[in-house]
């Protein structure tokens, strides 16, 4: 266990390695967030004369990453394969119950609200980071849970060949009353104010408002993650609040999932800032000369009769023979919107922003093929996002596992959900069901990404080829929730539309109960299968194959029975013979 002063020296030295970031994010924060602060971002603190709010600098940054976003909002699918390739019954079973201790984990931890953000944190910080914690359920019952980070106020440690690192700290301002509420033992300590001016770890005044804390008041708690376990730390009194030890053997309970980048963690939109600052400024230069160019000045060579110069509509001037008024032309409006077209060409290119996100053609005339070929880059740039976002959530699984694993081997717990759009609800054991088994596969499908249109049409071309079958492609469409259902439902349609033409087919040949349940369906037509079921049912009660080989007898089955004279005459001559006896 650490002291504080190595706690203070490591949370010091993260905060310096990215000393150099830190005007990024803060640039790219404000950027997104809009707002006079994002034009600010763009135009420079020093232009204070302008009202922020009324600049005419379109956000195409924000829209970048909203669309984007979009398509990496829903979570991948999950699979957890047979261990040791043992087909059996057994395997499959428990392979399948942790399918739904994860989609219960998931559920808990609402990971299909969780993904959106991440969606747009990603892409804009270049990283973001899940912890590991506890949540409990309405019942008090402890499960595992990844809470997303706002990497703002992240700073991980070395990243090292594997891009994982092992050290994270997390700054940020905290409440003094909710703090002081978790932590009544050091409350003086809480509540005593410390000249940050001085302080350098405590300096924050980039970080007045965050995304948990949107007063931006309170103490500065930094908490810092190592393998060795959790340090919540106040770096203005170097003091130690908390210390909770890690209980995974694979790692600290964090995870990183980070952009690809050429050497340095950068945001895809890194590049075009300085684009989009030019392009407001050229906007605002764009409207000043619109307004000049309608209000230009009046040039008049002689003299005006009619006194004092009138301007306006319905304005009348006299002027002496031989006056000339000129109006000097000005075509700068013109050439400032082509530069700004240009620059927004570039701003698109850099920022990997199609203007198909936007619902507009590239071109003035295109084919389906065209289309189907722009968008195979973009296609490929989310993939690459959805990459980085499995390999993460399957560390978090792992994690999670780990976690219930050794924290409650022998606790049975109680888990709802859903899983392949049925809903389910049981009791597990962490100890015994999961078994130290942690891996697991999360896939996006085939048709990830698409929009629900494209799906159709590409699942049922998969479907026809013999690609997939219904079930996938009814998995990987949006809305279908109870598949199972769905796919009984599909069954009995069927079995009834058999069953049905069988019934007007007999109906044609003439068969009179099949005529008759006919009629029947024509003035009943809500009860065709209560009508059906009574059409198909057999009369009268059926012999079972018992039955029927005890009334054939031990001889196997007889001839046809015998006839009135032959059974006159066994009579006579058993009577005959017991006369005789």
């Amino acid at each position: 266990m650490k002291t504080a002063e190595e706690v203070y020296s490591r949370v010091y030295e993260l905060r310096q390695q990215h000393s150099d970031v830190v005007a990024e994010k803060d640039k790219i924060r404000a950027i997104m967030n809009g707002g006079a602060d994002g034009i600010k971002a763009l135009l420079g603190k020093s232009m204070r004369d302008m009202d922020y709010q009324q600049i005419p600098a379109p956000n195409l940054l924000h829209s970048a990453m909203e669309r984007f976003a979009q398509k990496l909002g829903r979570a991948p699918d999950l699979k957890v394969d047979i261990f040791n390739d043992k087909d059996s019954e057994r395997a499959t079973k428990r392979a399948e119950k942790l399918e739904r201790i994860i989609h219960a984990y998931d559920e808990l931890q609402k990971v299909d609200l969780q993904l959106p953000q991440v969606g747009r944190w990603l892409p804009g910080y270049g990283f973001v980071v899940w912890v590991l914690k506890e949540k409990k359920d309405a019942n008090g019952i402890p499960y595992p849970y990844a809470e997303v980070k706002d990497p703002y106020l992240c700073y991980p440690g070395h990243f090292g060949e594997g891009q994982q690192p092992k050290e994270l700290a997390v700054v940020q301002r905290i409440p003094h009353t909710t703090l002081a509420k978790t932590y009544p033992k050091y409350k003086n300590v809480i509540m005593d104010e410390v000249d940050s001016e001085y302080n350098t770890m405590a300096y924050m005044s980039s970080y007045d408002k965050t995304w948990a804390n949107q007063s931006g008041t309170g103490k500065v708690v930094a908490e810092y993650y190592d393998e060795e376990g959790t340090y919540i730390f106040l770096p203005e009194n170097k003091v130690i609040l908390d210390f909770i030890p890690n209980p995974l053997k694979s790692g600290p309970r964090f995870v990183v999932a980070k952009r690809f980048a050429f050497d340095q963690m950068q945001g895809q939109f890194h590049h075009v800032i300085g684009l989009m600052a030019n392009m407001a400024k050229i906007n605002v230069l764009s409207v000043i000369a619109m307004e000049d160019a309608v209000f230009t000045e009046t040039n008049i060579i002689g003299e005006i009769e009619s006194g004092q110069y009138k301007k306006g509509r319905l304005s009348v001037n006299y002027l002496t023979p031989g006056s000339q008024v000129v109006k000097p032309v000005n075509n700068l409006p013109y050439q400032l919107f082509q530069q700004i077209d240009r620059l927004e060409r570039h701003l698109r290119l850099g920022s990997a922003y199609p203007v198909s996100d936007d619902g507009q053609s590239p071109n003035a005339f295109v084919t389906g093929r065209g289309l189907e070929e722009l968008g195979q880059s973009a296609s490929l740039h989310v993939r690459e996002y959805q990459t980085i976002l499995k390999d993460a959530l399957e560390q978090i699984d792992t994690k999670r596992l780990e976690w219930d694993e050794i924290m409650y081997p022998k606790m049975r717990k109680p888990i709802a959900g859903y899983r392949k759009g049925t809903a389910f609800k049981e009791t597990y054991v962490p100890g015994s069901d999961i078994a130290e088994q942690y891996k697991t596969r999360r896939i996006y499908g085939v048709m990830a990404g698409f929009d629900e249109p494209q799906k159709i049409i590409t699942g049922l071309q998969l479907k026809q080829q013999g690609i997939i079958d219904t079930q996938t492609l009814q998995e990987n469409m949006d809305g279908l929730d109870n598949i199972s259902q769905i796919q009984h439902r599909i069954n009995s349609e069927r079995a009834e539309n058999v069953l049905f033409e069988s019934l007007m087919a007999q109906a044609a040949q003439g068969n009179p109960k099949a005529t008759m349940a006919a009629i029947e369906i024509k003035k009943n037509p809500q009860n065709i299968n209560k009508i059906l079921e009574k059409f198909y049912t057999p009369e009268g009660d059926e012999m079972t194959p018992e039955e029927e080989a005890i009334a054939q007898g031990p001889q196997g089955p007889q001839g046809p029975p015998p006839g009135l004279q032959q059974v006159l005459a066994q009579v006579a001559a058993q009577r005959g013979g017991g006369q005789v006896g």
